[in-house]
């Protein structure tokens, strides 16, 4: 009975994301945040529909299917990027039918999630593995993209702050809080408790490290997309932003697979 629930939450996942992706990439115009929010949302839905959709049913076919648990762990980060972007819609985008998949997307993802937490936290099987050289150069991955999300982010928080005439990189000027609450109190943290407990050789750091990597991947590619995007519709996004998030995407997939072939389970 649990499996069928599980099988069935995940198909509900996939099917209302293909549907409200591929409306929304055939008439972008839907969204009704102006062409800035617009050309993002854009490249948000083609990594949802041709990368996190295809993850998220290899990795669950495989995580309970095959019984494989390094895919677990992908599942897991998988299942969290879709709560991380369906957040989004759910928050930040103007009212649109496609509301009515956004909302059962990210309840699904959500639960969906903390079961596979659960799951993943639950299993009694002892991860190791990872030279210490490889170790170090992904816990430094993850604390990297911790402080430099820190320092950008407070740093624009604090100007608003101080400020009364500044404005944030975004249509009208005003604060992205969604992007500040999110990062600042969710991903943030859990990438710096997943790099902690990595180094010191936690059984909960092996696990929440393959989760974030997987996360931290799949968002990269949806940045670089929706920065591509913007460029491609001549929007003058900010280069740099761009090159950035194409470059900590490749590193965090190469990261990624890396760290799935290094771990193994205790003998």
């Amino acid at each position: 009975m649990e499996k069928k629930t599980r099988t069935t939450l995940i198909f509900f996942i996939i099917v209302l994301v293909l549907f409200s992706g591929f409306i929304s990439i055939a008439k972008n115009g839907i969204y009704q945040d102006g062409e800035w929010a617009n050309a993002q949302w854009l490249g948000q839905d083609i990594v949802s529909v041709f990368l996190a959709v295809p993850l998220l049913f290899i990795s669950y076919i495989q995580s309970y299917r095959i019984k494989n648990w390094k895919w677990q762990m992908v599942y897991t980060g998988a299942l969290f990027y879709f709560v991380y972007t369906y957040a989004f819609f759910m928050f930040a985008a103007e009212l649109t039918f496609l509301y009515l998949f956004h909302i059962p997307i990210f309840g699904l993802s959500l639960i969906c999630l903390f079961w596979a937490f659960f799951d993943l936290f639950s299993n009694p099987e002892k991860i190791t593995g990872s030279q210490k050289w490889a170790q170090r150069l992904i816990v430094s991955y993850l604390l990297l993209i911790s402080l430099m999300l820190i320092i950008i982010w407070m740093t624009d928080i604090i100007q608003h702050l101080t400020d009364p005439l500044h404005q944030s990189d975004t249509p009208d000027g005003s604060a992205p809080l969604i992007i500040y609450s999110l990062d600042l109190a969710m991903a943030i943290p859990l990438m710096v408790i997943a790099a902690a407990g990595y180094a010191m050789d936690r059984q909960f750091g092996y696990k929440l490290t393959g989760v974030m990597l997987t996360k931290s991947t799949t968002l990269g590619f949806a940045l670089m997309a929706m920065g591509l995007s913007m460029y491609i519709q001549k929007l003058n996004p900010d280069t740099f932003l761009i090159v950035l998030w194409c470059v900590l995407g490749i590193i965090g997939a190469v990261l990624t697979v890396w760290f799935l072939k290094q771990v193994k389970l205790q003998p």
